[in-house]
């Protein structure tokens, strides 16, 4: 029986899709392993061999800083704390903005001031300020043997800091991109301000909100190798690329790059999956 030719089609395509995805990367590791064993010298480039055998061995103890599970685990829970705080203060102060105007003005020069400062430029300050205070410290708590006793107050204002601007200003702008039409509509219809606020702005803002939050914790996963810079650090992923640099140790520096890409990536496409329920409305639109 003939195959349906848009069928075929379709399968090609797909199949073309993957080969082009699968192309690059084995290019990338043939250079990789081409110019390792030109080099001969894997304190500047090791093999790819030497990389994969840290990837597939998750759980054993790298350089006596615990496994890599571990740090990427250590590392995520600062990461989304950090990230945590920065939505709760920057979506609320984003809807306001974005509906009020005098909040706007007022709030408005304070963002542009504080928006181009890089988080790492923020470092000498945490250092000065917090020194190696931690979360449960700040409870009155000297120690709880729990991993909060890992997490600095100035790794979390870094991230805070780092995830906080990019969540603020996509909230405001997608407030201040709802359509009028869809405002006047509702109050033409009898909905009081709050309605409005709830069952026409809000949603209507959220594709933005959600796009923030995307580069929000991508900008604070990015920044964490520079939070675990802080001096009383000793785990997280940030913290064991440091310390196999200083060791020379590049096949545990480069595994721990490849794992920060690869959560990377992961984390971002978690946050889309969590917002599809919320913009799904948007391609229905275009």
């Amino acid at each position: 029986m003939p195959q349906n030719p848009d069928r075929r089609q379709g399968l090609g395509r797909k199949l073309g899709r993957i080969g082009l995805a699968v192309v690059l990367p084995i290019l990338l590791l043939a250079v990789w392993e081409f110019l390792a064993v030109r080099l001969h010298n894997p304190w500047l480039l090791p093999r790819v061999g030497a990389v994969f055998d840290r990837l597939i061995h998750p759980l054993d103890n790298v350089l006596e800083t615990g496994s890599l599970v571990y740090n990427i685990a250590v590392s995520g829970v600062r990461v989304l704390m950090g990230f945590t705080l920065a939505t709760v203060v920057a979506v609320p102060l984003g809807l306001l903005m974005g509906r009020i105007r005098f909040v706007r003005r007022v709030v408005g020069p304070f963002v542009e001031m504080f928006r181009p400062l890089c988080p790492i430029a923020w470092l000498p300050f945490t250092m000065a300020v917090f020194k190696t205070y931690t979360v449960v410290n700040l409870f009155g708590v000297r120690y709880s043997d729990t991993v909060f006793d890992t997490i600095q107050v100035g790794m979390l204002f870094i991230l805070f800091y780092g995830a906080f601007f990019p969540i603020l200003l996509n909230t405001v702008d997608g407030v201040l991109g709802v359509r009028d039409v869809y405002v006047e509509s509702a109050l033409t219809l009898g909905a009081k301000p709050g309605q409005v606020f709830r069952k026409v702005v809000l949603p209507a803002a959220l594709p933005s909100i959600f796009t923030g939050l995307k580069v929000g914790l991508g900008v604070a996963w990015m920044v964490i190798v520079a939070a675990e810079m802080l001096p009383g650090s000793d785990s997280g992923i940030g913290y064991l690329i440091i310390y196999a640099y200083e060791l020379a140790e590049m096949d545990v520096l480069i595994t721990g790059m490849i794992l920060i890409g690869l959560v990377g990536a992961l984390l971002s496409w978690g946050i889309g999956l969590l917002g599809r329920p919320f913009t799904g409305w948007q391609a229905l639109e275009r």
